[in-house]
């Protein structure tokens, strides 16, 4: 799962790593038991007292905090330094910081009198944030600040919430789990940016559904003016067939997309006859009342001419 851990070598582990982690005095043992980065990612405290002869908890839990921060940068020995060397000077991600960068720290804190004795006393960013037993007190203890200097305790208690405080509420958000990379710098940059990208895939959902339910919207009216369409062509074929013109509607009569009904309007149409001369003396014939023609409408534009002759 690390394709990056065959690079972290016992050499680097013995000299290196344990000096980062204030606990060089365990670089003997680690070299005689060729502890590479493959070993690391299986230490536990069992192994820890029993192999590497590491009898402090306090030391214990240094070193798993270490491997810790290691599996969480997946042992990317690159990214560790340049977050390293992001903040050699700046008191920012104290997660990545060395026993070394701790000690210039409390030296800036005005603690410069105790500040040599937190050298290789196992104090480092990974123990310091990760490891929710460590507190004021316990860096009280370790910078060997005494119980009855309650102005200092105070200080320091408050310089150390400013600096830890805001990291572990990072780790609180992200589930407990640090997440590494090689251009992060800070856990508090970290959040700003995860935010960021929060509100961003947000609104890329609620424009992809707007997305979807305009083209949804546009569809059902294109299906309904080919609709429309395929109607009127039916009418206008129909009336073609009984003689009717399509494309100048009756007097009194409705447009196609109006209604689907056909309504009647009009008689005959055909102009009306002019009577003939009659010679004077010759009898009237009967007269016979013109045939009618009644329509009767029907939907989708379906007309019948029905011919009525009186009796």
């Amino acid at each position: 799962p690390y394709p990056k851990m065959c690079l972290v070598t016992h050499t680097w582990v013995c000299g290196e790593w344990l000096s980062s982690l204030g606990l060089p005095s365990y670089g003997e043992a680690f070299r005689e038991q060729l502890v590479d980065g493959r070993v690391l990612d299986t230490l536990s405290r069992r192994d820890l007292e029993k192999r590497l002869g590491v009898a402090s908890r306090q030391h214990q839990a240094s070193l798993l905090r270490g491997v810790q921060l290691l599996r969480t940068l997946r042992f990317d020995l690159r990214a560790l330094a340049h977050r390293r060397a992001l903040c050699r000077h700046l008191d920012v991600d104290p997660v990545v910081w060395t026993n070394q960068r701790f000690v210039q720290w409390a030296r800036s804190v005005d603690l410069g009198e105790y500040a040599e004795n937190l050298r290789e006393s196992g104090v480092h960013g990974a123990l310091v944030v990760l490891e929710p037993s460590f507190s004021a007190e316990t860096m009280a203890q370790a910078l060997g600040i005494p119980s009855s200097k309650n102005i200092i305790r105070r200080h320091l208690t408050t310089e150390l919430e400013n600096l830890v405080q805001p990291a572990r509420e990072s780790e609180s958000c992200e589930t407990g789990t640090l997440l590494g990379g090689q251009h992060r710098m800070s856990l508090e940059a970290e959040a700003v940016v995860e935010s960021k990208g929060g509100s961003e895939r947000r609104l890329a959902s609620a424009t992809g559904s707007l997305g979807r339910s305009f083209t949804r919207s546009s569809r059902a009216r294109s299906s309904d003016r080919q609709t429309d369409k395929r109607r009127s062509s039916i009418r206008d074929s129909i009336g073609r067939a009984f003689g009717l013109s399509g494309s100048s509607p009756r007097p009194g009569s409705r447009s196609s997309g109006s209604s689907p009904l056909l309504q009647a309007s009009t008689l005959d149409s055909r102009p009306p006859s002019v009577p003939r001369a009659r010679r004077p003396g010759t009898p009237q014939p009967p007269s016979r009342a013109p045939p009618r023609q009644l329509q009767r409408g029907f939907s989708y534009g379906t007309v019948e001419i029905l011919t009525v002759s009186p009796v």
